[in-house]
């Protein structure tokens, strides 16, 4: 991986005692590094330490980051925070008006500079995989999404950035379905009921079918805020998933919603708003996908399963299981009176990936 520019500007302090440290236990650990940054590179060294993320302009959906700065030494921690900021050396006095932008908040007018400035930075692992954006561009691929049960589509870029700063969560969970076919019989050494009582829906009668799902949450980090008002966010809302995705089989992943985390980034800017395209102060945020995934054995499938098409995907949230067999059938909606509502899935499918796209 190249090293990034910012990267390079970045020497660490030289001591008879060195007042850079580590730690580590057994969830994690953490390290913290000082060093000395001339005056004319502080303006652009927090974003450059922290990094900083935006909406590349070029139509393709992905983002351009500046990855943190990673340790010299334990290269799996990443800088998360400037603990301290101190000068050294004093330059001189300066005007505040000769640095900010709008001359009509009250900002301070005088103010000290110095020659030299002693940052300390604090290095944390991060629950993703950093990847810059030369590698991940050549990551990209055209796709193709299938809207309607005539196979029609639109073809979108895939930019891949589900490969970096996505952390994936897992809780299994189970659930009975009742039946209202059969019920159970009581067996006993001597063949009678307990109490002489056949069994019944209010004393323990009924099949129930144990189905087991996952909740998956995969949670996007320091993504522009812009992601919660996304097209592509919204219509893959309430489908299952187009394709196989993240080790998933196609129709296993039920998008139910979304959680948000919002956030300023280390270094607010003024950007366009969305909603209304006037000036509003940057934000971040980390985006959370919550599906509902199921998984069917094969050995619980139907041996009749119809042939897949790109929009119909027979499997997982399109299947309900068949009590008299206790096997998952495939099943679509029946409208004789309209060819637009019949012979449709349960769920439409979607490609999960254009949610990690920024349009």
């Amino acid at each position: 991986m190249p090293i990034e520019n910012s990267a390079r500007e970045l020497h660490e302090l030289f001591d008879r005692i060195s007042p850079s440290k580590a730690s580590f236990q057994i969830d994690g650990g953490s390290a913290s590094m000082d060093f000395i940054i001339d005056r004319d590179k502080l303006g652009s060294m927090v974003s450059e330490i922290l990094g900083s993320v935006y909406k590349a302009g070029d139509g393709t959906g992905r983002l351009v980051r500046k990855l943190p700065a990673a340790h010299p030494y334990y290269d799996w921690l990443y800088a998360t925070r400037i603990n301290n900021i101190e000068g050294l050396q004093p330059y001189g006095r300066q005007l505040g008006e000769d640095y900010q932008k709008d001359k009509s908040l009250n900002y301070i007018y005088d103010f000290v500079t110095y020659t030299k400035y002693r940052v300390q930075v604090q290095f944390e692992p991060r629950p993703y995989l950093m990847i810059n954006d030369d590698d991940l561009r050549g990551k990209a691929e055209n796709k193709k999404w299938y809207y309607n049960t005539k196979d029609e589509f639109v073809q979108f870029n895939d930019p891949k950035e589900y490969l970096r700063f996505v952390d994936l969560e897992c809780e299994p969970n189970a659930e009975f379905l009742s039946s209202p076919q059969g019920q159970f019989v009581f067996k006993t050494s001597d063949g009678s009921a307990p109490n002489n009582l056949p069994v019944s829906n209010q004393n323990g009668g009924g099949i129930n079918i144990l189905v087991v799902k996952r909740k998956i949450k995969m949670t996007w980090f320091f993504v522009p805020y812009q992601i919660v008002f996304a097209e592509n966010v919204i219509s893959g809302l309430g489908k299952v998933n187009q394709y196989d995705f993240y080790g998933f089989p196609a129709g296993s992943l039920l998008l139910e919603g979304t959680e948000v985390k919002r956030y300023p980034p280390p270094e607010q800017l003024l950007k366009q708003d969305p909603l209304w395209s006037g000036p509003v102060a940057q934000k971040v945020c980390d985006i959370t996908f919550v599906f509902n995934s199921i998984m069917q054995a094969t050995r619980d499938l139907s041996t009749k399963l119809p042939d897949k098409t790109n929009f119909k995907i027979p499997y997982g949230h399109n299947l309900v299981p068949r009590p008299g067999e206790l096997k998952y059938h495939y099943v679509e909606t029946n409208y004789p009176s309209s060819a637009l509502l019949g012979n449709r899935p349960i769920y439409e499918s979607y490609p999960m990936e254009r949610l990690f796209r920024l349009e």
